[in-house]
């Protein structure tokens, strides 16, 4: 049996340990919530921050992450996007300079040799040429498709309506997503070489495939050229004339 002077010594230093386990509990049992109440709350800001980029990443496959996340540790700390000059012919200026290759509506397709529906216009610009916004808007999304190599599509809120245009066959992407767009500014360079450009999609050569929609939906696609050029014999058109 110890002497009672030990057994005081023994006793406090028990107490001792006890209080240091208990602090260290409580500690635990404080620290664990209030991780989680900021992991949430930081949550909650990027969600509010990003709404479309958080949604999007639901519904987009791997490649796809991939590149954008390749892209926005490159360009992250891009604002504005630099703006280019407008080519006018009708009511929204010409995303690129170059002629319609191919139109919109029933064709045989250059890659299949079959007839198929062409959703677009392909313009066929010089290599690498500088590809422009047609109108102030919104990006919408920024992918990777198999048949449409790099593309981007926007969405502009005109006063007469809401329409989507969308962009394919890109060699470099200058546009995130969510990113805020206007007339005229520089989103990307146009690609689809198969030979020489990164994700050129099914291409038989270097070209812009070019559209109009009136939803973010691919079904929903319209003639872009009456958005391009001015329809023969409108009044637009011979207002145009008499002011050359």
């Amino acid at each position: 049996m110890a002497d009672p002077v030990t057994s005081k010594v023994l006793f406090r230093l028990a107490a001792l340990a006890v209080d240091e386990d208990g602090r260290r509990n409580l500690l635990i049992l404080f620290s664990v919530p209030i991780a989680l109440v900021l992991l949430i709350l930081m949550i909650f800001a990027y969600i509010l921050a990003s709404p479309l980029s958080f949604i999007a990443g639901f519904f987009t496959n791997p490649n796809e992450m991939a590149a954008l996340q390749a892209f926005r540790a490159e360009h992250g700390d891009k604002v504005r996007l630099q703006t280019g000059g407008i080519i006018l012919n009708g009511k929204y200026p010409m995303p690129v300079v170059g002629i319609i290759t191919s139109p919109y509506g029933q064709r045989v397709h250059p890659v299949t040799g079959k007839s198929s529906f062409h959703t677009g216009i392909d313009i066929a610009p010089e290599w690498h040429s500088e590809i422009k916004s047609v109108a102030d808007g919104q990006v919408v999304k920024v992918g990777i498709d198999k048949n449409y190599g790099n593309y981007i599509l926007i969405k502009h809120d005109d006063p007469d309506e809401t329409f989507y245009s969308f962009y394919a066959h890109l060699s470099k992407i200058f546009a995130l997503p969510d990113q805020e767009i206007f007339t005229g500014d520089i989103i990307g360079l146009e690609g689809g070489d198969p030979e020489l450009d990164p994700n050129p999609g099914t291409s038989t050569g270097h070209h812009l495939h070019f559209e109009i929609r009136t939803s973010r939906l691919s079904w929903s696609h319209t003639d872009p050229v009456p958005y391009l050029y001015t329809p023969k014999g409108s009044k637009e058109e011979e207002n145009s004339s008499e002011g050359t």
